[in-house]
């Protein structure tokens, strides 16, 4: 439950979401979708801007824009989006667990 709210904070830091903190993976997954499909529809320059910033590959990126519909390529942007947030959160837990086992 822990990592549900470290991954929330930092996804809806990333992309302006409202309050989060009690969101399941999925209600996550759902709000992050249509923040993205609006910014898909309003301001791509920014919503290419906050996927760069999360460090989405190009490649990956690629893929998802060939996808299909506007509806199709934000839940996939909103996916690769969390997968790459919950990666990130792996990385720290191993550096931060790392870090103590020296110190000891």
């Amino acid at each position: 439950m822990e990592e549900n709210k470290e991954l929330a904070e930092a996804i809806s830091s990333r992309f302006d979401l409202a309050k989060t903190g009690d969101l399941t993976l999925d209600d996550l997954k759902k709000a992050l979708t249509i923040r993205i499909l609006d910014l898909l529809e309003r301001n791509i320059e920014r919503l290419l801007s906050m996927l760069y910033r999360v460090d989405l590959s190009p490649r990956k990126l690629d893929e998802i824009f060939m996808s299909g519909s506007k509806e199709e390529i934000a839940e996939k942007i909103a996916e690769a989006v969390i997968e790459r947030q919950l990666k990130k959160l792996e990385t720290r837990k191993l550096y931060r667990n790392s870090e103590r086992e020296q110190l000891k």
